[in-house]
């Protein structure tokens, strides 16, 4: 569940990374929090462009650039933040992170946790 506090990290925070030319898919990174959540912390602070994350309890997971078909991918404007609401996890129970980018070797950083 969701809180109404200041974000607390439940876990390690991952890079999830694209190597090489814009618009490529960065491989899944599956996030394991030590402590059960359901919030993440994105942050884009080391690139120019914008990078799109997508979340999901399947190891399947696709990041799609949204311009031309929609996507189930959370926009992080270059050099931004966010906290996002998504798939609960735990230590038994991870979710799965891609990302796209609108430019060359694009990364993301993603943090489990709880709270705004």
């Amino acid at each position: 569940m969701a809180n109404n506090i200041a974000f607390q990290a439940m876990g390690k925070t991952y890079a999830v990374v694209v190597n090489g030319a814009a618009n490529t898919q960065s491989n899944v990174v599956t996030v394991t929090p030590d402590s059960p959540s359901n919030q993440y912390f994105l942050s884009n602070g080391d690139n120019n462009f914008a990078v799109y994350v997508a979340v999901s309890s399947s190891s399947n997971v696709t990041a799609a650039l949204p311009e031309t078909t929609p996507s189930y991918v959370i926009a992080l404007p270059p050099y931004s933040y966010k906290v996002i609401t998504g798939p609960a996890s735990s230590a038994t129970n991870p979710v799965y992170v891609r990302i796209i980018g609108d430019g060359t070797n694009a990364t993301c950083y993603v943090t489990p946790g709880e709270g705004l």
